[in-house]
């Protein structure tokens, strides 16, 4: 049986996600890969331990330790003490995320970003939960936004691709994961392309 490739593409980005927001980011793809595997090992810290990759039964209020909610009431006091401090809404934000608590975790990245709106990590965790949340558009928009600041920025350049397959226009994320390959021999985002494309 075949596979559709939508599916294929939500499995990465699931996946894209948890790593994203579990390590922090960075320009350099060796610091921070993007996991293709929807099969990739959870992350067994004090979060997500005990869980397993069951898109069916991911995570959720009820098995999530309680200390994980501790967690996010203190960021949340942590940030209302102190609106300025980025490190705080970065990491309140992704306690939010991952709280399934997308609009409230797009405020806090929106507040980093007017202190700072070059913020590359923050458009990277942007885009991916605009992309995780269905919205295609703003997670193009998003990304894009990054190149205008880094036209280098090959996490962003890949991530167009999979957003242009998860809009259904496999050709473009063709076109945009040949030039990667193409333009980067050896790098780990032409790594990531060369995998994608055989996806396709």
């Amino acid at each position: 049986m075949k596979i559709k490739p939508l599916y294929i593409y939500g499995i990465i980005i699931l996946t894209i996600i948890i790593v994203l927001v579990i390590t922090s980011t960075s320009n350099n793809f060796t610091e921070n890969e993007i996991a293709l595997e929807p099969n990739s090992t959870m992350p067994q810290d004090d979060i997500h331990k005990g869980l397993t990759n069951n898109q069916e039964t991911g995570p959720s209020k009820g098995n999530v330790k309680a200390d994980f909610w501790e967690k996010l009431d203190l960021y949340k006091n942590e940030v209302e003490a102190n609106p300025q401090d980025t490190l705080k809404l970065r990491k309140y934000a992704e306690l939010l995320s991952l709280a399934h608590q997308t609009e409230n975790a797009l405020e806090q990245y929106e507040k980093i970003l007017k202190v700072d709106p070059n913020r590359i990590d923050i458009l990277l965790l942007e885009g991916l939960l605009y992309y995780n949340e269905g919205n295609y558009s703003k997670a193009e928009i998003v990304t894009n936004r990054i190149i205008e600041i880094d036209k280098n920025h090959l996490e962003a350049k890949f991530n167009l691709g999979i957003i242009a397959a998860s809009k259904g226009d496999t050709e473009r994320a063709r076109e945009i994961w040949t030039e990667l390959l193409e333009n980067n021999p050896g790098s780990e985002a032409a790594k990531y392309a060369e995998d994608a494309l055989k996806k396709l």
